[in-house]
């Protein structure tokens, strides 16, 4: 199977237009309409990754340095 993904709401007629030139060709179309689907999920940001994992440093110590400048 082969999905096309249409980002942008289109018009009714262009959205016909363009069944119709698929099945004209023999190809078997059909149209779904989903909502976009958002994330829900947060990540907390983590200094136990990246480049802070080899140090002893804590979040409110990073924004008292940063704020402080």
């Amino acid at each position: 199977m082969t999905e096309i993904i249409l980002k942008d709401n289109l018009e009714q007629r262009k959205i016909d237009a363009l069944l119709n030139f698929l099945k004209s060709w023999d190809i078997d179309a059909e149209l779904r309409i989903t909502n976009a689907e958002k994330s829900t999920e947060t990540v907390e940001f983590s200094l136990s990754k990246g480049i802070w994992s080899d140090y002893d440093v804590n979040s409110e110590e990073l924004r008292d340095k940063a704020w402080k400048r």
